[in-house]
Parts: structure tokens; sequence; C-alpha cells
């Protein structure tokens, strides 16, 4: 009983089905999981773009605290005591200098000695008097450059328009020190006289402190930036005061312009600066990828498993029926003689059992006259229509044509009668080629619409045949597509008049050349780059290269990649497209052009 029952499953083509159902079953669960997958890892992606928007946050905090704490030390002079006597800096510094006191030195260099103290970054301190003497003391005794001014002319002219408030001097070198010393950035305060209040201002001297870029250094290295991530501290005017690549400091910032990286900024509100963030988004991401990738592994695994088991299941399952297809598309051509081979007892052996026993009816009814017939009438119905359309169009365009000259307009009975030649040229499925002379009268009706379009004060047209040419093979509808395109987009653009002229030649090697020139706007070196590139590649690319385009296809597809169009121009002076390939006599025979 149980083996009857397995045969009857074996047999049956439902019970393949179900088997694939449940083997199908499996793409929606991995599809589910990968989902799931995705949403968590868009999660995960939000989560860590916005841990770097909060790391960016802090440095920019810390930044701001930075700023606001050398701007802190820059006030001591205001709350710096001396001895008890004088109420603040300024007060002594004048007393003592209007005193010619001999201990204004020390009590400068005790201020300056303090101040240099307090922050592990201040690398020198310098207090310079009004009459252009300073004072001055550093971490490493470096020696005084006397050949450089200091301060700098452009620091004292910042410092005398904004007298009053702390000036900032972005990343430079130390000239003013001799030997090479790393850069560093400045900050400096005018020392103002506040006991003469109410009286003209008065400036005692002026405070300048030079900080080591490791401050800005010491902030971002614990953001863990990876080495293509960049960060920026930037000024109102967008320059770069501190970047982690040091070729980028005191240039302009500019954005990466590439969607590889991920942009963050960050005000700071006291200083006016921005801190900038750009980081990979490879790297930044890099652990989400490396478990994304290990989950697409395990889907292609699966699908790759499903996808073994799916050709197994369907070369045994299908190939009864595509051999059933394969066997009824040649009954469908009139092979009546085919039959389909059964080696399976299921339904499908039975569709093939049938099959066979339809064709065999099939073929005592079908008569191989009859279709032999039909397919004749087919034939001659065929070529009566083709013969029709043209004529019908033809008498047509001449009743329209008659009844213009009826009606005395004269020029619209010519211009119907260019087009109805030129439709008759077009339409003539005759030879591939034709002569120079047919192509040459073509063109003049083609040009002699141009004319009546948009005059003879705007177009002319100029042919230069050698009449023992005439009778030469040109491909068909060859050349008025060259004139076609030097009008449009040569001559037309143009302001006044302008000329085309047609040349053709008999170059060495048996090779007919034919040349068409416009004197219209020309082309730009970049432009006529793009269309040289068309002509090479599989597009055609810019609608107005079409034409070319097919020309030059149909040339090196009669006669090699070796002949073609050549395109050469110059802006405001012209256009010329040259066309080369074999030459042959119109109506000679294979054997006498490859003898030629």
């Amino acid at each position: 009983m149980y083996r009857s029952t397995f045969s009857r499953l074996r047999k049956s083509i439902f019970a393949k089905f179900t088997l694939s159902f449940i083997l199908v079953g499996l793409v929606p669960l991995l599809a589910l999981s990968y989902l799931s997958l995705s949403t968590f890892s868009g999660y995960m992606e939000r989560y860590t773009v916005n841990n770097y928007e909060q790391m960016l946050l802090f440095a920019g905090r810390n930044v701001d605290d930075m700023y606001a704490k050398y701007n802190n030390i820059s006030k001591v002079m205001y709350s710096y005591g001396v001895e008890g006597k004088y109420g603040h800096l300024g007060e002594a510094i004048s007393a003592q200098k209007k005193a010619g006191d001999y201990r204004l030195a020390a009590t400068v260099d005790d201020f300056l000695r303090t101040v240099l103290y307090t922050d592990s970054h201040l690398q020198n301190i310098f207090f310079v008097f009004p009459d252009g003497t300073f004072q001055r003391l550093t971490k490493e005794n470096k020696t005084m450059n006397i050949r450089v001014p200091f301060p700098a002319p452009a620091w004292k002219e910042e410092l005398t328009r904004n007298s009053r408030n702390m000036a900032f001097f972005p990343s430079h070198g130390q000239p003013y020190h001799g030997g090479t010393n790393p850069p560093v950035m400045t900050f400096a305060r005018n020392l103002l006289d506040i006991s003469m209040a109410g009286l003209q201002e008065h400036i005692v001297g002026t405070l300048y402190m030079d900080v080591g870029m490791g401050a800005f250094d010491e902030i971002f290295r614990q953001m863990a930036l990876n080495p293509k991530d960049t960060v920026y501290v930037l000024d109102g005017s967008g320059n770069v005061l501190y970047s982690n690549r040091e070729e980028r400091i005191g240039e302009v910032y500019t954005p990466a312009e590439s969607e590889e990286y991920l942009r963050t900024e960050q005000e700071i509100a006291g200083s006016g600066w921005k801190v900038v963030g750009e980081v990979y988004k490879e790297e930044m991401f890099r652990t989400l990828t490396q478990m994304m990738n290990t989950v697409v592994v395990v889907i292609l695994l699966c699908a790759v498993s499903l996808l073994i088991v799916a050709v197994l299941f369907s070369r045994r399952f299908s190939g009864p029926i595509r051999s059933i297809t394969r066997e009824m598309s040649k009954v469908e051509s009139g092979n009546f003689d085919t039959r389909v081979t059964v080696r399976t007892d299921d339904e499908i052996g039975l569709l093939g059992h049938g099959f066979n026993k339809m064709v065999v009816r099939l073929q005592s009814y079908i008569d191989e006259v009859y279709v032999a017939q039909i397919k004749q009438k087919q034939a001659e119905l065929g070529a009566l229509k083709s013969q029709i359309r043209p004529h019908y169009l033809y008498n047509t365009l001449e009743v329209i044509r008659m009844s213009a000259v009826a009606s005395d307009d004269h020029e619209v009975g010519d211009m119907i009668l260019s087009l109805s030649h030129q439709l008759k040229y077009v339409l003539d499925y005759g030879e591939e080629s034709v002569t120079l002379q047919d192509e040459k009268n073509n063109i003049e009706q083609y040009f002699r619409l141009m004319v009546y379009r948009y005059g003879e004060h705007r177009l002319s047209l100029d042919f230069r045949f050698d009449a023992g040419l005439l009778g030469a093979a040109v491909p068909k509808l060859s050349i008025q597509p060259l004139v076609e395109n030097a009008v449009y987009h040569g001559i037309m653009p143009k302001s006044g008049k302008g000329s085309i002229r047609i040349t053709a030649e008999l170059l060495p090697g048996e090779l007919l050349c034919i040349t068409v020139d416009d004197d219209g706007v020309g082309m730009t070196e970049e432009t006529l780059e793009k269309v040289r590139d068309r002509l090479e590649s599989g597009n055609a690319g810019d609608p107005g290269s079409i034409g070319l385009k097919n020309v030059h296809d149909r040339i090196q597809g009669l006669y090699g990649p070796d002949f073609g169009l050549k395109v050469s121009s110059s802006r405001h002076i012209g256009t010329s497209v040259r066309m080369t390939f074999p030459y042959q006599k119109e109506g000679s025979t294979d054997a006498e052009r490859h003898t030629g």
C-alpha cells in the first residue's frame, strides 16, 4: 500500500509542484531576515553618525574653551598686582616708565614668567612697549633674529583697529627666532591704562602669546580620526585656522565634493569660528560593512543552494516540456514529421502522447500544395502593398502640386515637386548604392527646399565634381545628411550668408573622397572631440550627430573599418566632413570591383 502511494506521488506533477513550493518558501524567510538586518544596519548607521556629530560638538566646545582660556590669560594684565602699591600692571608700567624706575624690566619679566607657565602649550610670550622695544620669555631659550621685525606690521594694524579686544593670528612660522622652529598661533591684546578713565585711550603695551599647535592637536586627538578623515577649524571668512592635514592650514576651505565623505559642522559661538568634519564613510562604517558582507555571503550561499536544487528539479520537470515546445515550433513552421520522445508516465508523459496523436491527425488534413499556395498569395499581396503605397503618395503629391500651380502659387508647386522627387528617391527600394549623379540630383532637390525656406541671401551651394566621377557608385543617401548637418548646425547659427561646397576627387589607391565644407560657426575643440568620439563609439549621443553616425556606420558596414567619416572644424571658420571609400563604377560586377 505504501509502495503504491509513493509510486503515485513520484509520478504526479502535483507532488513535484508541492515540493517546489516548499523549497521556494525559503526565499521569503531569507528576504525577511535580510530586511530585518537592513533595518538594524540603518539604525547602527544613524547611531554612528550621531556619535560622530556628538564628538565634533564636544570638540567645538573644547575649541571654544581654549579660545576663552587664552582670552582670560590675556586679561590677567588687568588683575595682576605689583608690590601692593599699584592697582594693576598697566598702572605700574606707566608709573615706573614715567619715573625711569629701573625696576620696570623686573616688573614686566615677573609678569611674563607668571603667564608663560600658566599653560603647557604657551611657547613664547612678548610684551611690546609703544616705542617698539619689547621683553620676551621662551620655554626653550630661543635666540631672537634681529633681521626680522617683531611684531609683524599686519599684527600692529589689526591691534590698532581692534584695540580693546583680543586678536588672533593663525598658524605661522617663527622667523623672528633663529633656527628651525615648529609653527605656532598667536593671541594678542593691548594693555590699556584704565586709571585714565574718561581721558583719551592710552596703550601701555601689547602682550603677544605664541601657542603651539598641540593645543588643537590635543582636542582633536580625542576623536580618534581615521587616516582619511579630516577636521577643520575655520574663521568667519572660511580660512583654515587648523586641520589635521597640515598642508590645508592657511588655505580657504573648499568642501570635499565626493559622496564618499560625510560632512558635518558645528558653530563656535564665543569666537565666531566653525569646526567642520569630513569623515570617510567607508572607514566610518567599516564594522557595519563587514557585518553586512557576512550576511550577504550567507544569503548568497543560501541562494546558490536553492539555485542548485531549483536547477536539478527544473531539469527533471521542465525538460519534457521544453521538448514538447521545440517540437511544437517545428509543427508551427510546417514540419509535421516530428514526434516527442516520451520517457515518463506522469501528466507530462500523457501530454506528450496527446501531442504526437495531434500531429498525426493534423498531417492528414493539411496538404503541402495548399500551404505553398497560401504562402505564394501572401508574398504577392505583400509585393502589391509595397508598390501601391509609394504610388499612392506620388499621385497625391502631384494632385496637391497641380492645385498650387492652378492657383498661381508656383513656388509652393515647385516645393512640392522637389519633395516628390526626394520621396521617390528615398522610397525606391533598389540597390544600396547609386551613382554620384543621382545623389547630386537629390541634394539639389533638397537644397532647393532649403533656399525656399531660408532665402538665397542665407544659403549657397557649390558642386566641384569631375565629369568622369559622376558615374561612380556611392552609398544611397550618404551625402545629403552631411549637407543637412552643415545647414542646421553650421550655417543657420551664423549671422549672414553661408556657403556649402561639395567636392569629389579620386585619391591614389582607387579611393573616392567626397568632402562637404561649410563656412559656418564651426565647433570648439571640446565639441569636435565629442563628435569624433561618437563616431567611433556605439552610441550616437547628441541628436545632432545621428546623421553623421548613421553615414559613418553604413560606410564601415559596406567597405570595412578602414573607411568612413573624418571631421575637422575651427571655431568661427567652418567645418569640413571628409568621406572616403573604395572607388567603384555603378553597375560593375563583384569580380570587376575586386579586380579594380
